[in-house]
Parts: structure tokens; C-alpha cells; sequence
């Protein structure tokens, strides 16, 4: 019985990791595709478009928000047996 749940326990460590990667990996190619969206922009010499200036910095902002939240649950979960100890 010890083992199963030691396997079952490292499966979801796993997952979990994978997981992590996966959501981080998104969110980095969500900043590059704004990144160069916003260079695109800059580049065509168009200054007078504040809602794509506002659509950028919601979408960064956005992406940053997401990260931190599955990054703190991630901790959180991890952790969460010394916690209640």
C-alpha cells in the first residue's frame, strides 16, 4: 500500500511539475507574440492608437497575473503537508 501511494504521490509531483512548464512556457509566448506585436506597431510609426497601446499593457498585466497565480498554487500545493503539520 506504501508503494502505490509513493507512486501516485510522484505522478502528481510530475504532473504537477509539468503542468508549471507548460502554463510558464504559454505565458512566455504570450509576452513574445505581444512583444513583437507591439514593435510591429511601433515600427509602422503609428503614435496616435492609445487602445493598443491600453490592449498591450492589459495583455502583459494579464499574463503576469496568471503566472504568479498558478506559480502560488503550485507552492501552495506543494507544500501544503508541512503546512498542516
Amino acid at each position: 500500500m506504501p508503494q502505490i501511494l509513493h507512486h501516485r504521490l510522484a505522478t502528481a509531483r510530475h504532473r504537477a511539475a509539468q503542468l508549471r512548464l507548460t502554463v510558464g512556457s504559454l505565458a512566455m509566448l504570450l509576452f513574445a507574440a505581444v512583444a513583437t506585436r507591439w514593435e510591429r506597431v511601433r515600427a509602422s510609426g503609428d503614435r496616435g492608437s492609445e487602445s493598443v497601446d491600453k490592449a498591450v499593457l492589459v495583455a502583459i498585466g494579464l499574463a503576469v497575473a496568471i503566472g504568479l497565480a498558478f506559480a502560488i498554487r503550485a507552492v501552495v500545493e506543494e507544500f501544503q503537508g508541512q503546512i498542516k503539520k
